[in-house]
C-alpha cells in the first residue's frame, strides 16, 4: 500500500497555455493586423491558432472577412462634422479617407478590386452625400461629389506595389518616380519642373494641392 503504486493507467497530458481564442471580434482583429495585402483565411489561421473550419463559422469567404475587416477600420477612424461650411467638411472627410487608407496598406487595392462592399464604407458616403445636400447640393451633384473625392484619395495609395514592405505613401511616392524619372525630358521644361516636384516632394503637399483643386470646381456646381 505504498504511496507510489498507481492502477496502471496513463493520466492524459495536461495542455499548457491558453486555447485559442476565436469569436469574430478577435478575428477581425487578427485580419487587420495582418493587413488586407496578406490576407488569407490561411493567415488568420495560423496567427490565432485555429482551423480553418472555426473562421467558416464566422465568414463564408476570404472577401467576407475583408468586408467584415473594412468596417471595423472605417468604424474606428473619426469622421468629421458638418458644422464649418461645405468646403470645410469635406476637406475633413478627404483628409479623414486618407487617414484610413494610411493607416491600412492595401485597402484601396481591395476596395478597387470589386469584390466586396462594406457596409460601413456605404452608410459614410451616404451621409456625406446627405450633408452636402444639406449644403445646397443637387443630388446628382453631392452623389459625384461622394464618388470623386473618396477616388481622389484611393489613387493616391493605390500606385503602391502590392505587399512592400515600405509604408503605403512611401511605397506611393517611390513608385512614382520609378515612373516618372525615365520620361522627364519628353515634358515641356516648365512642365517638368512642377512633375519633378510632384514625385520628388511630400505626397501630402501635392495631394493637398489636387485636393483644393477639386473643391473649387465642386464649388462652381452649388446651388
Amino acid at each position: 500500500m505504498g504511496a507510489g503504486r498507481t492502477n496502471g493507467t496513463a493520466k492524459p497530458a495536461t495542455r499548457m497555455g491558453r486555447p485559442p481564442v476565436a469569436d469574430r471580434e478577435a478575428i477581425v482583429r487578427a485580419a487587420l493586423e495582418i493587413g488586407f495585402s496578406r490576407l488569407t483565411v490561411s493567415a488568420v489561421g495560423e496567427r490565432l491558432g485555429i482551423s480553418h473550419s472555426t473562421l467558416y463559422r464566422y465568414f463564408k469567404s476570404r472577401d467576407d472577412l475583408a468586408a467584415a475587416a473594412i468596417d471595423h477600420a472605417v468604424e474606428t477612424i473619426e469622421w468629421p462634422l458638418p458644422v464649418d461650411g461645405w468646403r470645410s467638411f469635406l476637406d475633413e472627410t478627404a483628409w479623414a479617407h486618407w487617414r484610413l487608407h494610411d493607416a491600412h496598406p492595401g485597402l484601396a487595392r481591395e476596395i478597387t478590386a470589386l469584390r466586396l462592399t462594406s457596409p460601413a464604407l456605404v452608410r459614410r458616403d451616404n451621409e456625406t452625400g446627405v450633408h452636402l445636400m444639406g449644403f445646397g447640393f443637387s443630388a446628382e451633384v453631392a452623389m459625384l461629389v461622394v464618388d470623386m473625392l473618396a477616388e481622389l484619395v484611393v489613387q493616391e495609395f493605390l500606385v503602391a506595389p502590392a505587399g512592400d514592405g515600405a509604408t503605403s505613401l512611401e511605397a506611393s511616392q517611390q513608385r512614382r518616380r520609378e515612373l516618372v524619372d525615365p520620361w522627364l525630358d519628353l515634358y515641356d521644361p516648365r512642365l517638368r519642373s512642377v512633375l519633378l516636384d510632384a514625385v520628388s516632394g511630400s505626397t501630402t503637399t501635392w495631394f493637398e494641392r489636387k485636393l483644393a483643386l477639386f473643391l473649387d470646381g465642386v464649388g462652381a456646381r452649388r446651388r
